[in-house]
């Protein structure tokens, strides 16, 4: 049958309504292309805590990295507070979804402090957008010059304790993995061990170097110097196996603490509604970063261990991590603990 002229009208126009689309859609997608892959002028990472500690180290390195690979120059500015809560606060609120703005955390402040702190002002699963891992470090169980030269173990620790219990203190930021190690070991070895609270690891482990503090449970990343220089003496790891970083101390489960197994991801995130683009981008140059074999031997000589996932594989462990953490709080009474440290 012919076709009448309507009948042509109505195909022309659909015609070019389609062309018009696939042209819109393609322009589209190209602009999102060329703006992912546009390097920034300045970006600016976020620390939660202050300067010299191991998460500020880390940023450090990474900003190195990603200056002119990433962005023309990105710097890290140290928000410290809160446990962290000041910096993550500060992008929640921002509004920048650019790629301009992000924070490199460790993972307590995302899958630790939702748990415990009531006035928290984010909402980590809701707020930010995971973009990738900068490293992984496990803890370490140390001690310092107030305790004295005879206790080399543990067990001489934990024995130390129980004779003098005024002095069974360590150092660690109140509702930090950190806090959660000592609460979970203190219970788990059956001796009341007491947390002093620090705003990070830099100033407890001054504090410890001085004296004014016996114990200290901080990254492997921040107690390799200091062991290798005779002036803290590192009792175990927190780890599933041996630190490559200290080969000659047993891990926590190598003594006879299985359930002490901590070894935590630091990562960056960036404000929810980023563009995917964007959080692919920087992730693509955190991941170069950590393939390389300079990006490798700088972590290594931070005492990080190198980690590469997509930002998709990141928020499904991020979540996870959530979830087991709450588990982990529930069973040890943690936010009891947590609360008590502000006499609440």
């Amino acid at each position: 049958m012919a076709m009448n002229a309507v009948d042509k009208g109505r195909d022309e126009a659909r015609r070019r309504f389609l062309l018009v689309s696939a042209a819109g859609l393609c322009c589209a997608a190209s602009a999102r292309k060329a703006w992912a892959a546009t390097a920034l002028p300045q970006a600016t990472m976020l620390v939660g805590s202050p300067p010299g500690g191991a998460t500020d180290k880390l940023a450090r390195m990474f900003s190195e990295g990603l200056t002119g690979r990433y962005a023309d120059r990105l710097i890290v500015e140290n928000k410290a507070g809160a446990g962290g809560a000041i910096a993550y606060a500060h992008v929640k609120n921002s509004g920048v979804r650019d790629g301009s703005l992000m924070f490199l955390s460790p993972a307590y402040p995302i899958v630790i402090s939702p748990h415990v702190v009531s006035t928290l002002p984010y909402d980590p699963l809701r707020d930010f957008a995971p973009v990738g891992i900068a490293g992984r470090s496990m803890m370490t169980f140390a001690v310092g010059p107030a305790v004295p030269a005879g206790v080399k173990t543990l067990a001489d620790y934990l024995q130390w304790c129980r004779d003098h219990p005024d002095r069974a203190l360590y150092a660690a930021q109140t509702g930090s993995s950190q806090h959660l190690v000592g609460t979970s070991f203190s219970q788990a070895a059956g001796v009341k061990l007491d947390n002093v609270s620090y705003k990070g690891d830099a100033p407890a482990l001054q504090d410890l170097l001085g004296g004014h503090v016996p114990a200290i449970i901080l990254p492997v990343a921040s107690a390799i110097a200091q062991q290798q220089a005779g002036a803290i003496r590192v009792l175990a790891v927190t780890g599933s196996k041996r630190s490559r970083f200290l080969p000659d101390i047993p891990t926590t489960g190598e003594l006879g603490y299985p359930d002490i197994v901590f070894q935590d991801w630091l990562g960056v995130f960036m404000l929810t509604g980023t563009p995917a683009p964007v959080l692919e981008r920087m992730n693509t140059a955190m991941n170069t970063i950590t393939r390389s074999a300079q990006g490798q031997q700088a972590l290594a000589n931070l005492g990080f261990e190198p980690e590469q996932v997509t930002p998709e594989v990141f928020a499904g462990m991020v979540k996870a991590d959530y979830e087991r953490y709450r588990g982990i709080i529930e069973r040890t009474r943690f936010r009891e603990v947590f609360d008590k440290s502000f006499g609440r």
